[in-house]
């Protein structure tokens, strides 16, 4: 259209349709604040998972040299851990000493692993399988287990275990479980 046919004229057009109704913007807002309460939740679950993780390959590491520790020494060594005896340790919240029965875990030696292992308790059983009523002594083949257990960021308990089996003259393929 043109005034005179010089000028065009421009329509007029309604104020309302040139800005966001206020509820276009508190739904805009909801929006926003929903994506950010989910992208809070993941980066906590993130963490926790990277915690759990981190912890886990600690309690690895310490059963990994708890037992390469017995294989390097002697049988009598080995078989001087009481059938059936539970021995522990636990390393405090500094990571800078460790209380139980330090003479029996490398862990208690180790302080660059103990500073890792800030709050960590482990534990070993020992217990004969043969013979059948083995002695110190008389024991031939036993099973130990290593027990790390440790506590999460958010409160939950958490343990990994492994067997390991020794033998007086090595392993033997004349073991079965029953």
């Amino acid at each position: 259209m043109a005034i005179n046919g010089l000028f065009p004229v421009k329509p007029r057009v309604n104020s309302a349709t040139k800005a966001f109704s206020l509820i276009e913007v508190m739904m805009g807002a909801t929006v926003l604040v929903v994506g950010f309460i989910g992208l809070i939740g993941a980066i906590t679950a993130s963490t926790e998972l990277l915690d759990t993780a981190r912890k886990q390959q600690v309690a690895t590491q310490i059963i990994e040299g708890e037992f390469d520790n017995l294989r390097a020494s002697s049988w009598s060594n080995i078989a001087s851990l009481a059938d059936g005896t539970t021995y522990s340790v636990t390393v405090n919240s500094a990571g800078t000493a460790a209380t139980g029965s330090t003479s029996v875990f490398e862990l208690a030696a180790n302080p660059q692993l103990m500073a890792m292992a800030q709050g960590f308790s482990c534990s070993l059983t020992s217990n004969y399988v043969r013979p059948v009523s083995a002695t110190a002594n008389t024991v031939t083949f036993l099973k130990v287990t290593c027990s790390v257990t440790w506590t999460g960021n958010t409160g939950r308990t958490h343990t990994r275990s492994t067997d390991v089996y020794f033998g007086k003259n090595g392993l033997h393929l004349s073991f079965q479980k029953s």
